[in-house]
């Protein structure tokens, strides 16, 4: 067991993490006859270079190539601070803004096409901060095959902008539960503060995402059709599962969608192919599910959502979906009683796990206030039965209170309900035993040297409703408790 000081606890809870600047460049080629060149990255902190790195010239050629970067933190706006830019390069013959054969566009969204804050190339961008819902900068790059240069270097920044609004379910750690038709209100501010959809046929990764998990409750075959309210919007998607319980280690989809096209898509019947880039139909090939898989729903969006759309399932074989999400954790049992050893010893069990990190088990004094005590870790993820025992050596004398906080592996906390262990009746020798009823009559009035309370009533024939058990110890105190008798 990983017995944990407080003051170390509180620590690992809550302090900041402290990281490394990272190093990031522009791509020069687009993936998969698009023009976005890398996936979105969330970050705070680090150097973004042209291609050519910090010593090196960016390279010919060139072609409106973009990649985004989004803050990493929730109500923040991504600032970019030029600290060299060399890249006055121009030609009257050059079709750039004004005359620049190469040039940088800064886009203030997470998007090819998002409005322009910045296209030149004769004087720097300065200071450039992102006033958008996402909080994301996007940047595109054109160079000719005539002359390069030594272009950028930016320090890439995080500011409280009070714009960003965080979406329900931007991502994945926070999908939405879905197992029936549904019609979705396109709120996405943008792509979410994780980079969960990268490397896809989504080569950029998000865009205005929703993210969504769904659950076959029996085996079958599962299709759907996605279907925008607007019928110029253009929607693509990707699967992930069959065993998608842990956001952080999705793999890759096994069903993607990133056609060119607008209007509905989805999972067909008709179609045989389980992954299309940008020149594809909009349809894919249907799931075949077995009860109990898990899988994840991706639904990006190009541009800012101007409408909403529905979601139709087609369940065919036998199939159908269940509509209880896939929880943490399952805890059957928690518990606690004191021991010889003078601790109290505390007792929880799990039915299953699924992306379990970690439990925190809290203590009181009062059941109001309560305080870390032990962090033991999770199995991450399990089908079988997993007890726990664990005892806390320097008990309150009286009432304790004991509360478990499960913390999954994408940070997520639940906190499941109190219990109550007294501490040193045992240790103290009891004279006198009173029972009364709800009125205050004596029904019975013992000396005992026993703390079987349970032996003690059965001297007595009791009815069912509430009664008082008032206890006189040795050394003078006493105890009043409330029962009931069923």
């Amino acid at each position: 067991m990983n017995k944990n000081i407080m003051s170390k606890l509180w620590l690992v809870l809550f302090c900041a993490q402290t990281l490394m600047a990272q190093t990031y460049t522009h791509p020069t080629v687009g993936v998969n006859s698009t023009y976005a060149g890398a996936c979105m990255v969330s970050t705070c902190g680090g150097t973004y270079y042209d291609n050519g790195g910090a010593g090196g010239n960016y390279s010919a050629n060139i072609n409106n190539v973009y990649r985004t970067f989004c803050p990493s933190t929730a109500g923040m706006c991504v600032r970019a601070n030029f600290t060299s830019f060399s890249m006055n390069d121009t030609y009257f013959l050059c079709f750039g803004p004004g005359s620049c054969c190469d040039y940088l566009t800064i886009r203030n969204g997470p998007y090819q096409n998002a409005p322009v804050l910045y296209n030149n190339c004769t004087s720097s961008p300065g200071t450039i901060t992102a006033n958008n819902t996402s909080g994301c900068l996007t940047f595109q790059f054109t160079s000719d095959g005539s002359v390069q240069l030594a272009g950028w270097a930016a320090t890439l920044s995080c500011v409280a902008c009070g714009v960003q609004q965080t979406g329900a379910n931007g991502d994945c750690p926070n999908s939405t539960v879905i197992c029936s038709n549904a019609n979705i209100v396109t709120d996405s501010p943008g792509p979410g503060i994780i980079s969960d959809g990268c490397g896809t046929c989504i080569e950029g990764g998000e865009t205005y995402s929703n993210w969504f998990v769904f659950s076959p409750q029996t085996s079958g075959t599962i299709g759907f059709t996605l279907t925008p309210s607007l019928g110029g919007d253009d929607y693509d998607f990707a699967i992930y599962g069959p065993s998608a319980t842990n956001c952080g280690s999705l793999g890759a989809p096994i069903r993607c969608s990133y056609s060119a096209n607008a209007g509905a898509t989805g999972l067909s019947g008709a179609a045989v192919d389980l992954s299309e880039g940008v020149g594809g139909d909009s349809y894919v090939a249907p799931l075949t599910v077995t009860a109990g898989q898990v899988y994840r729903l991706l639904v990006t969006h190009w541009s800012p959502p101007s409408g909403d759309y529905t979601i139709t399932w087609n369940l065919s074989g036998g199939a159908t979906l269940d509509c209880t999400p896939p929880l943490p954790i399952e805890l059957t049992q928690f518990n606690c009683f004191s021991t010889e050893n003078n601790e109290i010893e505390l007792h929880w069990t799990t039915s299953s796990e699924i992306n379990n990190d970690y439990f925190i088990i809290e203590k009181s004094l009062d059941g109001i206030q309560f305080e870390p005590l032990f962090r033991v870790e999770g199995h991450e993820n399990s089908n079988e039965t997993l007890e726990y025992i664990i005892a806390d050596p320097n008990p309150h004398y009286g009432a304790n209170y004991y509360r478990i906080s499960q913390v999954d592996l994408d940070g997520k906390m639940e906190v499941f309900n109190t219990i109550t262990c007294n501490y040193g009746d045992h240790l103290k020798v009891i004279s006198e035993i009173n029972v009364f009823d709800i009125n205050g009559h004596l029904l019975l009035n013992q000396s005992t040297q026993t703390a079987d309370f349970e032996n003690v009533l059965q001297q007595i024939n009791l009815q069912p409703g509430m009664y008082i058990l008032y206890t006189t110890y040795e050394d003078g105190s006493t105890e009043m408790r409330k029962f009931v008798k069923i």
